[in-house]
């Protein structure tokens, strides 16, 4: 090789690091804490600061069109955790983090996360529970007005023509504003205590992260920990991911997608029954419902009874077969007189 085949410019090896880095990292969202440092507000609007934490740093830049879904006043010195994806920049060979989402430390839970709340508390790494073999009852929670239910539903009940479906019970909450995070967590208490329900999905469309941030609520986290039924989320889009999926059983990218695993378990659990009856004719098995003779001594006169009836049939027709054909001797005899 020569070194003209060796040598690469600037831009060239940009393109590269660019390639490398976003072909693992774009649209793969995360959450990330540190201390804001040299902050800055541009002309247009955008926010840049550095995110410091020990002797590592990360720029992080806020467009200007998401900046105004930030409810806290960013300053240098503040405690934060920002939520976005990382970004690579050619021109200076920099990679920062786009910054869709800012909240400040928890004081008041000594700036835990919430999954460290959640491992203090015995729930995280979460134990997830196998879908049940049968489905009578869905509860799904979501909100009255949400366009994901038009989604769900239709999407649901397209697959009844494959399977016998379970009937769904509508919890509805509040998606968004100050009381949703104490409203999801109530309704998953609610059908998480009834026993006619053997799953739960929640629900909910796309949105910015303000709009999702309400599924990295530690109470909404915590009922669904807790819960000792199979939970399903459908929260968002391909790319959203919420604490409440880490510790759902089962995680389905979208409301359309849930509404398809959910009619599936369905479809799953008829074909079982299914094969269990086809089996049962195929060795001509007697139903665990039919019952028995109590004793032989009662078996025995009924039989005896259906033989006498029996015989007394086959006499009667005997009877009625030599009745006819003394009629048609006397018939015969009675035409030849008359020639």
């Amino acid at each position: 090789m020569t070194d003209s085949d060796n040598r690469r410019a600037i831009a060239q090896v940009s393109r590269m690091l660019r390639s490398i880095v976003e072909a693992e990292t774009l649209e793969h969202f995360f959450w990330v804490s540190g201390k804001i440092d040299r902050y800055h507000r541009s002309d247009y609007g955008h926010i840049y600061f550095d995110l410091v934490d020990g002797d590592f740093r990360i720029r992080c830049m806020l467009h200007e069109n998401a900046s105004g879904d930030v409810s806290i006043d960013l300053k240098n010195h503040l405690d934060v955790e920002v939520y976005g994806d990382l970004r690579f920049y050619e021109r200076r060979a920099e990679a920062q983090i786009n910054v869709l989402g800012v909240r400040p430390l928890d004081d008041s839970a000594d700036n835990r996360t919430a999954i460290e709340i959640l491992r203090a508390e015995g729930l995280y790494p979460p134990r997830r529970k196998p879908a049940p073999d049968k489905l009578e009852r869905i509860g799904v929670i979501t909100s009255r007005s949400s366009l994901a239910i038009g989604d769900f539903e239709s999407t649901y009940q397209a697959a009844g023509q494959r399977a016998v479906l379970a009937p769904l019970t509508w919890q509805y909450v509040h998606l968004e504003g100050d009381r949703a995070r104490q409203s999801i967590a109530d309704g998953i208490a609610l059908l998480s205590g009834k026993p006619a329900i053997d799953a739960i999905a929640i629900i909910r469309g796309g949105g910015r992260y303000p709009e999702l941030s309400v599924f990295d609520d530690i109470n909404v986290v915590r009922a669904i920990a807790r819960s000792q039924k199979y939970i399903v989320t459908g929260i968002g889009h391909h790319r959203d991911q919420s604490l409440a999926d880490d510790v759902a059983d089962y995680v389905a990218a979208t409301p359309t997608a849930a509404a398809t695993y959910l009619a599936d378990l369905c479809l799953r659990a008829s074909d079982s029954n299914t094969q269990t009856r086809h089996t049962a004719r195929k060795y001509n098995l007697v139903p665990r419902s039919m019952p028995e003779p109590k004793d032989a001594s009662s078996a025995a006169p009924a039989a005896d009874a259906t033989s006498q009836a029996s015989r007394g049939y086959n006499l009667l027709l005997l009877l009625l077969a030599l009745a006819a054909i003394i009629a048609i001797a006397f018939l015969g005899y009675a035409i030849l007189q008359t020639v």
